[in-house]
């Protein structure tokens, strides 16, 4: 087996089965060999330069992949990255790719969103190679896709668990938001809509109970109700009104088993 062989192999396992023609190269690879891995269908061409191992799928996994590799200035964004993060509630099963301004890559399948501010706190690159936006980033590109009410449940998913903060998520709006600008008004009102004092809420369902006590004018519940049970024991209920000592559990019993 070539040199180059290994390296080549633990290249694929470590970045989906996907590599460009220049890193082969330089792996030690020649021009000619690669021609005929190629025609042997040993590589499948995914794009121009770019290859997937036989071997493996061809899935949005390896896409991505081919993008990011194929693209140095490719971010994957909006919902897509949305999904990657696990984000509640993402419908939109498209590749959603964003660029620099003037970058005019070929991507066939992937919405190509053109941005002139792409900051380097906002990208974060997985050791497979590739690049997506940060949590707070992908929060704010995706708040009009999402709507009002799942971005909200998508930003209390980030704060309850502490992937950002809600300072972090604000200076995010700060520094993109433009009235032009898709996701600055959803954004706005997300923000506005939660005040900062509250407890993070644990699921989806309790912000939709959340969602309907604000709707019935009900009067302002304390989320994440502390109860103290005597002997050092404090739980924590989802929602409470103190001051009539009520309080309310909305999520399955499963979680709350004794």
């Amino acid at each position: 087996m070539p040199n180059w062989k290994k390296a080549f192999d633990d290249w694929l396992r470590s970045h989906n089965g996907v590599i460009c023609g220049t890193k082969l190269m330089s792996l030690g690879c020649s021009k000619s060999t690669l021609k005929r891995m190629v025609a042997r269908d040993e590589l499948v061409r995914m794009q121009l330069g770019v290859y997937r191992g036989r071997q493996w799928p061809d899935d949005e996994l390896q896409k991505l992949t081919a993008i990011c590799v194929g693209n140095p200035d490719a971010v994957v964004g909006f919902t897509t990255a949305a999904r990657i993060w696990g984000f509640r509630r993402v419908e939109d099963r498209r590749i959603h790719v964003l660029v620099p301004r003037g970058s005019s890559p070929n991507l066939p399948g992937a919405v190509v969103h053109r941005c002139r501010r792409i900051d380097p706190v906002d990208i974060v690159v997985r050791p497979d190679g590739i690049r997506l936006t940060s949590p707070p980033r992908t929060l704010f590109d995706s708040a009009d896709m999402l709507g009002f009410s799942a971005c909200r449940s998508a930003m209390e998913q980030l704060l309850h668990d502490k992937r950002c903060t809600l300072g972090t998520i604000l200076d995010t709006h700060i520094r993109l938001a433009h009235p032009n600008r898709p996701g600055t008004h959803t954004m706005a009102e997300v923000i506005a809509s939660r005040p900062k004092w509250r407890a993070a809420l644990q699921s989806d369902l309790e912000l939709r109970v959340l969602e309907e006590i604000e709707r019935q004018r009900l009067p302002s519940v304390l989320t994440q109700c502390p109860v103290d049970l005597g002997g050092g024991r404090v739980i924590h209920l989802d929602f409470g009104w103190p001051q009539w000592q009520v309080g309310l559990e909305v999520d399955d019993p499963a979680w709350h088993a004794g």
